[in-house]
């Protein structure tokens, strides 16, 4: 893509996940000048080759704007990534971030964001990596919001006064691509991609009331089909919706009867299909339409100080 504006570039910000990533040239205001985006996931990098990953999205910057720090988020730092960034305890927010960026040893200006941490009310561990970034771009430091990012693992997010103060993780996408291709269910579906109003609205809907039989009523997925109440077809969106109506059900129950307004981020497709369910269920939510991720990179670099130097090399 080319630059969309004529000032001057100061940090490279990458959001590099599991399996593509997605690189920002930024100005000192979080103006993003340039993007680039790829499928060099954490999956997608032969032997720990990393740097010269790196320097595949980012070479062409340099050599137009000259050296300048990176800031990287996501599971590159997760311990199977290029080097572990430890998690921040809750409440979280930029400058627990800022504090906590991991170097990359290898003499150039690259650190890498931390990840969350927390613990639920049963003491079990939960993280969050990249999301974190997300989320607080998408919130304004005077609001208190609810931010649910719809995924292979979908995550939860509270944020208050710009920090985020409780999160929590489903495995529903996982779960989803499990079962339609790891269990009896898979011998029965029928691949479509389009996904049927009324069978996804039933899925839902069961979900979200037989939340603690879950298992039970995924199993009904398969006898649906046998006694003819379910089309083969229509397995896939029925379990898409009964998962997503269960993950609604168990995220609501956990937060109690007072929680903020709900805005998603994510995905055009995935983002549609939880609107429609959060209004089966009875719940409001908007989508996330302008997200400041450029701003809250640039934030965590200056909080850090990273600006205020002069780099020879990358």
């Amino acid at each position: 893509m080319g630059l969309s504006s004529s000032h001057s570039a100061v940090l490279v910000a990458i959001d590099w996940g599991t399996t593509n990533r997605r690189g920002y040239l930024l100005d000192t205001n979080g103006g993003t000048l340039d993007t680039c985006e790829d499928e060099l996931g954490l999956v997608n990098i032969m032997n720990k080759e990393f740097y010269e990953a790196f320097k595949l999205l980012t070479t062409s910057w340099m050599e137009e704007h000259g050296p300048m720090p990176a800031v990287l988020s996501g599971m590159v730092g997760a311990s199977t990534g290029w080097v572990e960034a430890k998690y921040c305890s809750l409440p979280a927010g930029l400058d627990d971030l800022a504090q906590n960026l991991q170097p990359v040893p290898m003499g150039s200006p690259i650190w890498i964001v931390p990840g969350v941490r927390t613990r639920d009310d049963i003491h079990t561990p939960d993280v969050i990596r990249g999301e974190e970034i997300q989320a607080i771009a998408a919130s304004t430091s005077n609001e208190n919001l609810l931010i649910v990012a719809p995924g292979t693992h979908s995550k939860w997010i509270q944020i208050k006064d710009g920090r985020i103060v409780w999160f929590t993780t489903f495995m529903t996408g996982d779960v989803h691509a499990a079962v339609l291709n790891h269990t009896v269910i898979s011998q029965l579906h029928i691949f479509n991609s389009v996904v049927s109003p009324k069978v996804f609205a039933l899925g839902v809907k069961t979900g979200y009331s037989q939340n603690a039989n879950l298992t039970h009523v995924i199993f009904g997925a398969r006898t649906r089909v046998l006694f003819k109440d379910l089309e083969p077809k229509d397995v896939s969106g029925y379990l898409s919706g009964l998962l997503i109506g269960a993950e609604i059900s168990g995220a609501l129950a956990a937060l109690g009867t007072s929680f903020p307004k709900i805005s998603l981020i994510g995905s055009e497709h995935l983002c549609a299909l939880y609107r429609k369910a959060f209004e089966l269920c009875g719940a409001d939510c908007n989508p996330v339409t302008e997200s400041a991720i450029g701003k809250t990179y640039i934030d965590i670099a200056k909080r850090a100080g990273l600006l205020e130097c002069r780099y020879e090399c990358l």
